[in-house]
Parts: structure tokens; C-alpha cells; sequence
């Protein structure tokens, strides 16, 4: 088993993330797992010595069962926050244009995640949609509406 790219330190943590937007014909598929309060793309880690192309492929198959094909890079996202323990939280993630040839139905499904089970909402939603929903990260939404792509988001979250 491949170890991915985060580490989690007493003085703080890091991870390296991939996410893909699945976009067929005008819906776009979000993510909640585990009952979060939020909504996400599917995604995940990088493994160590995994670039970030082949990872999100593997990791949106992990978690759909989609096979896809990547039209372009949006955008690279850099957060940071606060942890609830009071450490500092960094994160890099590569979010990448997607498409599959599906049929856009919401689903649900379990995935065994190197041993830790993962309970995902699927739902495809319209850009208007998209607009009104708490996906995050937040900035990414005007990357989607306008079709921007390669862009750089920074993000500070503050208490």
C-alpha cells in the first residue's frame, strides 16, 4: 500500500490533495461524505511518487467507480487553517475538469478507504444550483461558473 502525501505533527499538519469536477452535459457532481456539513468534489491523497494526473483518475475511480477522462486544470488550491487543537493546517489541492460518459443519477455508495469506510452522497446539481450550496472550498465555485482554468486560490480561514 502506497502512503500518501500528509504528514499530521504535533506543531501542525499537511496534505496533498487531488479533486475532480465531473462535468456531464450542464450538471457537475458534488460529494458529501460521512455526513459532513459541507459539500465536496470527489478526491483524495496523493501517494508518494504519484503525480497529481494519475492520482486523481485512481481517486475519483476509488470513489464513483467512474472511468474519466481530464479536460483541464482549473485550479491549484492552497489552504490553511487552524486546527481544533490549535495547530496550523496546510493543505495543497489539484482540482482538474473532468468527463465521464454517464448518466447523471445521484447515488450513494461505501468506499473502503486503506481500511477506513467512507459513507459518499453523490449529487449532480446545475451551475445555478451550485450557487446556492456550501461546496467548498468556496472560491472554486467562480472557477466553474465563469470557466476559468490554471488558476491560484488562497485560502486563510480564520477563527
Amino acid at each position: 500500500m502506497a502512503r500518501d502525501v500528509k504528514f499530521w505533527k504535533e506543531d501542525g499538519s499537511f496534505k496533498l490533495r487531488v479533486c475532480g469536477v465531473i462535468q456531464v452535459g450542464d450538471k457537475v457532481l458534488i460529494d458529501n461524505c460521512d455526513n459532513a456539513p459541507f459539500w465536496g468534489y470527489p478526491g483524495g491523497h496523493v501517494e508518494l511518487g504519484e503525480d497529481t494526473r494519475k492520482a486523481v483518475l485512481r481517486e475519483v475511480k476509488e470513489e464513483t467507480g467512474f472511468n474519466v477522462e481530464i479536460i483541464k486544470n482549473l485550479a491549484t488550491v492552497q489552504l490553511f487553517f487552524t486546527r481544533e487543537d490549535g495547530k496550523p493546517f496546510h493543505e495543497i489541492g489539484f482540482y482538474y475538469l473532468m468527463k465521464a460518459n454517464i448518466e447523471p443519477k445521484d447515488f450513494a455508495l461505501e468506499e473502503n478507504d486503506k481500511g477506513k469506510l467512507r459513507n459518499h452522497q453523490f449529487k449532480w446539481i446545475t451551475k445555478d444550483e451550485l450557487k446556492t450550496l456550501d461546496v467548498r472550498p468556496s472560491a472554486l465555485k467562480d472557477v466553474i461558473l465563469n470557466e476559468l482554468e490554471n488558476q491560484e486560490i488562497i485560502t486563510y480561514i480564520k477563527d
